[in-house]
């Protein structure tokens, strides 16, 4: 969710200008900032809008260098000029910039083309290990930035299973440090959580999983997680599996340091079932409307996601169902499910669904872990020109299928927190089982290959991806954090059979010229957000040669994830593959691209496509070629039920 406010920006001229009004300030009180980059490769293709930004009534100015070294002069990094207030980027650094009342501002200069990043894997277990630094054995994943010492730091927080949820922290989003717990072994848990869970936290009969991490009204950070039984409960000679949503909060991000504020929402789900027509009071993820209400979303799998409004004061329930924060028994938890399962199938045709217990209903079907994106100011267009400005969209994202078996990342898209939310064609989000006929929404990400990786390429194929936070940092930049597994290396398990391991990857997304949500199929290596051309592109690219992988509606699991075809971009617009053309391309606009193709199966050697498809063109680091180059990647617009992403990775030229 986008716990940080965007920039407040507005176009003058060619340049990126920040109106600074008394000090202006994201919603959450942090100082507002902005990314720039130089010209690394002096190749001429960068526009002003790229290296430039607008900062007005600096009184003082300093910098830092890419190492975090203090420069004497802050020229070395970027200049600026007191006259129009325009910061020019000139070398990776930082520049800061003291305001009239004393209110900072932030530059951060990249370079245009990004340079190898340090965070490779290595072919360990450190990769997907706790010791090691990049996100191994973290699951699902909640961001949040924190300003220290002036510069924003990056904590993740995330299922810890015995005793507390996990935290790690980050200054650049590349690497990261393992911390410890929210809670401990003998933190002090509520007699009242262990009671409805069936068992202590000091014998890790409650597990800690999914949390969501925002900053709390008044400062310090509200911690919203679920405690689940480690097996099931005895109720009545039933075997029940029990869990709640609670509301932890601290005044740091120290480990150890959160104590309870209160219970939100209890499940209560027989054995055996797998809650296949429940409500699973797990997965909780906040986000706030434009007015500043805020709302929980949360569930997994049975009916689908849900939605409740909180007290944006408090953090808890808006509607005081649980008065002075008494649990209700496991008979009242089942009643209130009998009465949300009525009704819950009538959703996909339109219904509204709600209950006074569990709030409404967003999505239905086999899926959870919503994850919800607010953004402001979208502007649609298409390669004619602009169909509207001004918009404000909300994103949600679930994780379809079974964890370890088909996880892929669906969603839809609504112009209210509550929704409905639908896909590109007007679907309903909706998922029976793995690659069923009656899926609908948006497919974001699902597994996949590149193939020809580079002989010294240690980069794991992504494989069942899912439960992930979208955030947003305080210079704008856009990422989502999700899990992905691997049998590049695997563990085994106890009855001898060979497991997947697991990390964390943190992805760049962008939108769209129709306000369309896109990931970047490779990992975050620092790169900046920034518009490419098409001269630029074929320019860095061998023979217009481009790897593609196109996602579709399949169970799309490690042995059926997409592998890679290699196609042509040619200068006169046409796709090829194996010398016959396949499709057609243009660029437009800030970066914009539209790949048409002659038919669904036009691909040789390759799963189906979409006719049309819409996206954006962009620098990345190629970890699977060990260079920089550039990524396309794009949503289909041709669909009405479903719609998927479409990947491409230049086969780059940039250091030869």
């Amino acid at each position: 969710m986008n716990k940080l406010s965007k920039v407040f920006s507005l176009a003058l001229s060619s340049l990126l200008a920040l109106s600074l009004l008394a000090g202006c300030k994201n919603g959450d009180g942090e100082p507002t900032a902005a990314r720039i980059c130089f010209d690394n490769l002096g190749a001429g293709f960068l526009s002003e809008a790229d290296t430039k930004v607008i900062v007005e009534g600096a009184e003082s100015v300093s910098a830092v260098d890419a190492d975090g070294n203090a420069v004497s002069d802050p020229d070395t990094v970027a200049t600026y000029d007191e006259a129009t207030g325009t910061v020019t980027a000139v070398s990776e650094g930082v520049l800061t910039l003291t305001l009239k009342g004393g209110d900072k501002f932030r530059v951060e200069v990249v370079p245009a083309y990004p340079t190898d990043p340090g965070n490779q894997y290595d072919g360990t277990a450190l990769d997907y290990s706790q010791g090691g630094d990049l996100l191994g054995g973290c699951h699902d994943p909640s961001l949040i930035e924190v300003e220290e010492d002036g510069a924003p730091a990056y904590y993740i927080v995330s299922t810890g299973w015995a005793y507390g949820n996990e935290i790690r922290r980050s200054t650049d989003l590349l690497t990261w440090e393992y911390l410890g717990k929210t809670t401990e072994k003998d933190s002090i848990i509520p007699q009242k959580v262990e009671d409805w869970i069936g068992g202590t936290n000091d014998t890790g009969f409650v597990q800690w999983w999914a949390p969501d991490i925002v900053a709390a009204a008044g400062g310090g950070y509200w911690l919203y997680t679920c405690c689940v039984s480690n097996a099931n409960v005895d109720l009545e000679g039933t075997q029940y599996s029990k869990a709640c949503i609670i509301l932890m909060e601290s005044d740091t991000m120290e480990p150890g340091s959160f104590r309870y504020k209160g219970v939100l929402m209890q499940s209560c789900i027989p054995a055996g079932t797998l809650g296949l027509i429940d409500v699973n009071s797990i997965d909780p993820q906040i986000v706030y409307d434009s007015d500043g209400k805020m709302y929980m979303a949360y569930g997994s799998f049975g009916t689908g996601n849900w939605m409740l409004e909180l007290d944006p004061k408090t953090g808890l329930r808006k509607d005081k169902m649980y008065k002075d924060d008494v649990f209700y028994s496991w008979q009242e938890v089942r009643a209130f499910r009998d009465d949300a399962v009525m009704y819950y199938n009538n959703y996909k045709s339109g219904e509204e669904i709600s209950t006074e217990y569990y709030g409404h209903m967003i999505s239905q079907g086999a899926m959870e872990a919503p994850v919800i994106a607010r953004h402001d100011n979208v502007t649609v267009s298409d390669e004619n020109g602009v169909i509207e400005e001004g918009k404000t969209y909300y994103y949600s994202m679930h994780s379809y299928n079974a964890l370890a078996v088909a996880y892929q990342m669906w969603g839809g898209r609504s112009e209210s927190a509550a929704g409905r939310y639908h896909g590109i064609g007007g679907s309903e989000v909706f998922n029976e089982n793995a690659g069923a006929s009656s899926n609908q929404g948006n497919m974001y990400m699902g597994s996949f290959t590149w193939e020809d990786k580079a002989a010294d390429s240690k980069e794991t194929n992504v494989v069942m991806t899912g439960h992930n936070d979208l955030f947003t940092t305080s210079s704008g930049l856009n990422v989502a954090a999700y899990i992905t597994r691997t049998y590049d290396y695997h563990v085994v398990n106890a009855l001898g059979e060979e497991d997947p391991v697991f990390m964390s990857q943190v992805h760049q997304y962008y939108l769209n010229s129709f306000g369309d949500l896109c990931i970047n199929p490779n990992r975050y290596a620092g790169e900046i957000d920034r518009s490419v051309s098409k001269e630029e592109l074929l320019h860095f690219t061998d023979g217009g040669r481009f790897k593609l992988v196109a996602l579709y509606n399949s169970s799309n699991s490690y042995g059926k994830a997409v592998h890679s075809t290699e196609v042509v971009l040619t200068e006169d617009g046409k796709i090829t593959q194996n010398g016959t053309q396949v499709g057609s391309w243009l660029m437009y606009g800030d970066g914009y691209i539209k790949i048409a193709f002659n038919s669904t199966n036009v691909l040789s050697g390759h799963s189906p496509v979409e006719l049309v498809y819409y996206g954006v063109v962009r620098p990345a680091w190629l970890y699977e070629q060990g260079r920089s180059g550039f990524t396309v990647t794009a949503m289909s617009r041709s669909g009405i039920e479903r719609n998927f992403a479409l990947f491409m990775n230049s086969i780059s030229t940039i250091g030869d």
